[in-house]
């Protein structure tokens, strides 16, 4: 992304190497509540460090990081890497299927030299509604939790109906998949996977029953 700030005196140009376009899963709009990016720095340890940089979110709800590897002098320094974590009021983020946080490289630059590469194309980031999510009374929505061989509650599993919704369990292992389009009193397959371990289960639901109580999806 590329910011112009403009003084009488002179023009710069200044640089995003990320930019993420937040996205509700459900309606394709802007997400609703509080979305909190936190920016992590890989240290020369290969370890993430939290920085105290923050984001800059633009009108059209895009949020990117101006500036980031600006020096004055940048001849000589090398690309370093960062992550960028979302922490949503509504949400679990999609990324969190198989990554705790969005990678991405800043290469340094300075007034006279651009970054080797800048983000151009906002990247369209999905945030799946987590088991408090407001939903409308209209919809559909199984709850449930995802458990392991012992019955210990799995975070950041994906649960799917077909190809049509899909959910993410939070930090307690539980979900909320709305059910748009599923047909009454027909055998509805749910699925879960763990993609960070390839653990995997299924379970058959009936709508409007199952919506009653809580599901409990095994997998192993």
């Amino acid at each position: 992304m590329t910011t112009w700030v403009m003084t009488p005196a002179e023009t710069t140009q200044v640089y995003s190497p990320v930019g993420l376009h937040l996205l509700d899963e459900l309606t394709n709009e802007a997400p609703i509540g509080n979305v909190n990016a936190f920016l992590d720095l890989l240290d020369a340890n290969n370890v993430w460090q939290q920085t105290s940089v923050q984001p800059s979110v633009g009108p059209s709800g895009i949020l990117t990081y101006p500036g980031l590897e600006f020096h004055g002098n940048a001849s000589g320094l090398p690309a370093r890497q960062y992550r960028i974590r979302l922490a949503a009021d509504f949400y679990v983020p999609f990324y969190q299927t198989n990554e705790d946080g969005i990678a991405f490289t800043a290469y340094p630059y300075d007034q006279t030299n651009p970054p080797q590469t800048a983000a151009s194309v906002a990247q369209d980031t999905p945030l799946l509604p987590a088991p408090n999510y407001p939903f409308a009374s209209h919809i559909p929505v199984l709850r449930g939790v995802v458990v392991d061989a012992t019955n210990k509650p799995v975070p950041n599993t994906y649960v799917t109906q077909g190809n049509t919704e899909r959910a993410l369990t939070d930090s307690r292992g539980t979900f909320a998949l709305p059910l748009r389009w599923v047909q009454l009193n027909v055998q509805t397959p749910i699925d879960a996977v763990d993609q960070r371990t390839n653990r995997m289960g299924t379970i058959q639901i009936q709508l409007p029953g199952a919506l009653a109580k809580s599901q409990t999806i095994p997998i192993s």
